[in-house]
């Protein structure tokens, strides 16, 4: 299902962002078809459209690419992202890129005065990460780097900028450094003396960023921001780009809202499919379209009454249950979740869930023709209904989700339809329809129950 979409409303206090994409990228590139690294593609988007969109999910509205190597092939990805967001992109050219990635951060200090972040466009994070930075930032007039105490995960440490610390302060940093207590993310929150101190290090004949970064560390104008269990990777290599698939189709997993059959069957199907569709041109809301249509095309088929049609309409209704998990998976992805997205798929759902109930309820009237088939049908989609309104409406009037616990992931919609999908094995979907119609009832029963005590004892 679509996710609720999450703020791009540019806050009071929000920040330029400037990413880094002057580099060549050779390690990456020699494995990738000589694509230039930000312009590779990661699950449907390329790095650098990552890096912006992930910066703009946090209010970002105004950008700094900073380009060397690949200029010209940049601009019209910048150009379609500036149109599709509604966000200024400023690309800042690096003559002197080859002196290293200091001196495409010192690029842009023409164009800033106050604050920003500082972001590495090969990078794939949590935009929460600068959520963190963001609200440390205010502590201290000093820069702050992300940094990653999880040494034993780095994919490649040899590799890393090591930082040592003694508590947020940072002693010293370097790729070299022994000992050490942390990785540098790349990922900062970047005050204007930033670019005094990557001058005095490019004047000593050290251009890279990690020169700057020490000069700061000497004149302790500089603090660690731990990222926790948050996921971030250097992509740099075929095998970085590969684990960096991983982690993304992994943080689609949502334990916390599945049900039992979405958490241990539908979840695993569907990520393979949304790996696939994300490389097309299809929508979230299109794909909840898709989904809407499996399941009415099974609710149709179930009408029919016959064992073939029953046993291939449990597998449309399924399989469109497993596509339902599709939409909300590549809104994540691909940045493309929306409010409007949640309601149309909530909505649709209970379209759905109305035409099933009233297929199989047609199709077993058909050789049943009796009254109390339909009343035991209207029965179990009122159970239907009732079991998802209780629940969104107990969230929109406390605030919070419900509660829970066992019974309410059993009575979830994954769960309903899985039910249903068995019954056409076994040639009993009304059977099963009346079964998870009862159980349903009993979930908004309990319901009350759970609450009741606690609002009885307030009164």
């Amino acid at each position: 299902m679509n996710d609720n979409a999450k703020s791009h409303s540019k806050p009071d206090d929000a920040l330029p962002a400037v990413i880094l994409a002057a580099g060549e990228g050779n390690r990456l590139q020699k494995g990738n078809h000589g694509i230039p690294k930000p312009l590779t593609t990661l699950l449907g988007l390329t790095l650098l459209e990552r890096a912006v969109l992930s910066c703009h999910q946090v209010g970002v509205q105004e950008f700094y690419v900073v380009t060397g190597c690949y200029e010209k092939e940049f601009i019209p990805q910048i150009k379609k992202l500036e149109r599709r967001l509604g966000i200024s992109i400023q690309v800042v050219h690096n003559p002197n890129w080859r002196e290293g990635n200091g001196t495409s951060a010192l690029a842009v200090s023409p164009y800033l005065t106050g604050p920003f972040l500082l972001v590495m466009c090969d990078d794939l994070f949590d935009p929460d990460i600068l959520r963190c930075l963001m609200d440390a930032k205010d502590r201290a007039n000093v820069c702050l780097l992300a940094v990653d105490r999880r040494t034993d995960r780095i994919f490649d440490l040899k590799e890393a900028t090591k930082v040592r610390l003694n508590g947020q302060a940072i002693t010293a940093i370097g790729k070299g450094l022994t000992p050490f207590d942390a990785v540098d993310t790349g990922l900062f929150l970047c005050q204007p003396f930033m670019f005094q101190a990557l001058e005095k290090a490019r004047f000593d004949g050290d251009g890279s960023l990690s020169a700057g970064v020490g000069r700061l560390v000497g004149d302790n104008k500089i603090r660690a921001v731990e990222i926790g269990n948050r996921i971030w990777l250097d992509v740099d290599t075929p095998e970085s780009l590969s684990l960096a698939k991983s982690y993304l189709l992994a943080e689609l997993s949502k334990p916390s809202d599945d049900g039992y059959v979405s958490r241990y069957i539908n979840r695993p199907l569907s990520r393979r499919v949304s790996m696939l569709l994300a490389h097309t041109p299809l929508t979230p809301n299109a794909i909840t379209f898709l989904s809407f249509l499996l399941c009415l095309s099974g609710a149709f088929l179930f009408s029919l009454g016959e064992y073939i049609w029953t046993l291939l309409a449990g597998l449309l209704t399924q399989l469109s249950s497993v596509v339902d998990g599709c939409d909300g998976e590549i809104a994540r992805l691909k940045f493309r979740s929306s409010r409007f997205g949640a309601w149309l798929d909530t909505v649709l759902d209970r379209y759905a869930d109305v035409a099933v109930a009233v297929g199989i309820s047609y199709g077993y009237w058909l050789t049943h023709p009796h009254p109390l088939v339909w009343l035991a049908g209207v029965m179990a989609l009122t159970g239907f209904l009732l079991s998802s309104y209780t629940k969104k409406e107990y969230a929109l009037r406390y605030q919070h989700k419900h509660p829970g616990g066992v019974l309410n992931l059993l009575g979830k919609r994954d769960v309903r339809l899985f039910a249903l999908f068995v019954g056409a094995l076994l040639n009993r979907p009304f059977e099963a329809l009346v079964l998870v119609g009862f159980f349903s009832h009993i979930v908004v029963a309990w319901s009350f129950l759970s609450i009741f005590p606690q609002r009885w004892h307030k009164t």
